[in-house]
């Protein structure tokens, strides 16, 4: 729901009748308010517990997903997408944080990369969806229909997710939200692997904001549908999430975390060759080595915190996207000054500041 409508920007544009720069609001005005809503789920997950604040934010989500399908002017479009964001934080943080709590400590690396390998499959195909519904002007209806689908999903949490065995609520206050921010915030590991979200969050949508164009100018010169269809190579990340949380169970975090990276570090490499096939390995590699790294330091994060850990986890999401925020712009910056190699080599050393921190990391 966050990503759909990447694809159908232009779509927004005719629609609408803005502008391409104000166009990426739809996206950017959601991810803005979801930051913001994850210094709030936390706490309230902490008193209210997971899956009620899991199920009503699912069912908000739906609901305003549907309404914006139906919005006729811009303004209104962008307070539904703003709603939309604030409302998707209780779920983004709060399902890793139940998966922590509830399962085995040896389990919870599988459990977190099924998890984030069903969020990489769920971006996959909804911007596959709405993409190619835009070519028949039909975009509202798939909006709302994964609006209806998210509706279904509250439903399905409500009724099916286990209720929680190891939750201990917190009383909601002021002062316990700011004390639990604050602990987490003077652990020297979570600070570190909250650092290491900030980087690899940074990395990967530096990397993909301007690979696209790298890959449709010469001489490469892949076509603006061919680089669309290129976001089925998050099917491998689908995979490699779920099967890097066994690696960590075996092998412990740190090993699995800085092996990823160095995967994700040689997907870089391979995208200045300037030939095709190396060019578009590189793009799955890199993709794999970047959702391997990110199921491994969000399991970490859940097997850390001991207490307030909703909060640990709305933590490492608040610093993983304002990574995605404040690479975003920079790699504009070095692509416009040093073209595609600048990005590579801006994208490799975050990747190898996140080896570091992850080297001492304990």
């Amino acid at each position: 729901m966050l990503y759909c409508l990447q694809p159908a920007l232009p779509t927004l544009v005719a629609d609408f009748g803005v502008t391409a720069a104000e166009s990426s609001l739809a996206v950017s005005i959601s991810t803005i308010t979801l930051a913001v809503g994850l210094i709030f789920t936390g706490p309230i997950s902490d008193a209210l517990g997971r899956r009620n604040v899991m199920a009503g934010s699912m069912l908000l989500a739906g609901l305003l997903s549907i309404a914006s399908a139906f919005a006729s002017d811009w303004t209104t479009f962008l307070l539904l997408r703003g709603g939309l964001g604030l409302v998707l934080g209780g779920i983004t943080a709060i399902n890793m944080t139940y998966l922590t709590e509830e399962f085995e400590p040896r389990e919870v690396g599988f459990a977190m990369g099924l998890m984030i390998g069903g969020n990489s499959l769920g971006g996959m195909l909804s911007r596959l969806a709405v993409g190619v519904l835009a070519d028949y002007d039909i975009w509202r209806e798939a909006v709302a229909g994964l609006g209806a689908m998210t509706l279904l999903g509250a439903v399905l949490v409500w009724r099916l997710l286990p209720p929680s065995r190891h939750f201990e609520p917190r009383r909601l206050s002021l002062g316990n939200a700011i004390s639990g921010y604050a602990l987490h915030l003077g652990n020297p590991l979570l600070l570190r692997l909250f650092l290491t979200g900030f980087l690899i969050m940074g990395s990967f949508v530096a990397f993909f904001n301007y690979i696209s164009f790298h890959l449709m100018r010469e001489p490469i010169a892949l076509s603006q549908s061919a680089v669309g269809w290129l976001s089925l190579v998050y099917l491998l990340s689908t995979v490699t999430s779920a099967r890097v949380g066994a690696l960590v169970d075996r092998l412990g975090s740190r090993r699995v975390l800085i092996g990823a990276l160095g995967v994700a570090a040689l997907g870089v490499g391979l995208t200045v060759v300037d030939q095709v096939v190396p060019a578009i390995l590189g793009v799955a590699v890199f993709i794999c080595g970047f959702f391997a790294a990110h199921a491994v330091v969000s399991g970490w994060i859940g097997r850390s915190a001991r207490q307030a850990r909703a909060q640990a986890t709305a933590l490492y999401q608040i610093f993983f996207y304002l990574g995605a925020s404040v690479a975003g712009s920079l790699g504009g910056q070095v692509w416009q000054r040093a073209d595609w190699m600048g990005v590579c080599l801006m994208v490799t050393a975050m990747l190898l500041l996140s080896a570091v921190l992850a080297f001492r990391s304990r």
